[in-house]
């Protein structure tokens, strides 16, 4: 009896880099969602990173907004990210700080 070994990577994959102040040409609102309900400064320099699998049985999809030392998680894809999902997600970073 053999095991069933599920050997792929989820390697994070810079899609953007901007300010809020410029927008996202993925997202027309997400720049105004994070100045709303988080304290990223509007000036400061982002990077998307986005994680995704097309595995059925690995449904892994996941955006990254790094800025400074800062690692903010939403777990959606890029395009997909809903204002519920910033707020709730940006709740959950700022409860671990």
């Amino acid at each position: 009896m053999g095991f069933i070994q599920n050997n792929h990577n989820h390697g994070w994959k810079s899609v953007a880099k901007g300010t809020l102040g410029d927008g996202f040409p993925f997202h027309s609102k997400l720049a105004t969602w994070l100045q709303e309900y988080t304290n990223i400064p509007k000036e400061a320099e982002l990077e998307i990173l986005e994680v995704s699998c097309g595995e059925a049985s690995c449904p892994t999809e996941e955006t990254m907004i790094v800025w400074k030392n800062h690692e903010f998680r939403i777990s959606r894809k890029k395009e997909n990210i809903s204002k519920m999902d910033v707020d709730l997600s940006w709740k959950r970073f700022v409860s671990k700080g």
